[in-house]
């Protein structure tokens, strides 16, 4: 007579044996995805595009509460962007510059989120009136990060001023 435990028992090995060889896999392969130049480029020129979408809309703010309003959306954007980039396939030869662009597009969005904070304080809000322009460094580090993706050879444009 059989015993019942020896069907649960032989699913169980096949269960654990199978997350066994995922767990190599994933330790063998590492976590570093790669993708073609065509692909990554897009993946770039899409993370450019959708940045300068959201630096755009702060520059059509037509009220101070829409303006902190769109600097804050404006961070989430690069924020998120920057995650995507870093959670996508980067192709061969682009690691450093990936890694580059990805740390500034998360320090841009600090820097935005940083703005948004300190328009939102109270001892700030006399000044905020007399605002003209804005400016951010990280802006400039991100158009340093893209004109050398460009000069390794990919179809990327800079920031636009707006």
């Amino acid at each position: 007579m059989r015993n019942r435990s020896t069907p649960i028992l032989a699913v169980l090995a096949a269960v654990v044996g199978a997350v066994f060889a995922i767990a190599v896999a994933v330790v063998l392969l590492g976590d570093e995805a790669t993708a073609s130049r065509a692909d990554y480029q897009a993946n770039v020129v899409n993370a450019r595009d959708r940045v300068d979408f959201a630096l755009a809309r702060i520059t059509r703010s037509q009220s101070i509460d829409e303006l902190i309003e769109r600097v804050d959306e404006a961070s989430a954007v690069l924020g998120k962007t920057a995650s995507d980039l870093d959670d996508t396939g980067v192709a061969p030869g682009f690691e450093p510059a990936n890694a580059r662009l990805v740390k500034t597009l998360q320090s841009f969005s600090d820097e935005l989120a940083a703005t948004a904070a300190q328009f939102r304080d109270p001892s700030f809000a006399a000044s905020l009136a007399g605002i003209t322009s804005l400016s951010f460094p990280q802006w400039t580090q991100t158009n340093k990060v893209l004109a050398d993706l460009k000069k390794q050879g990919l179809q990327v444009e800079q920031l636009e001023r707006h």
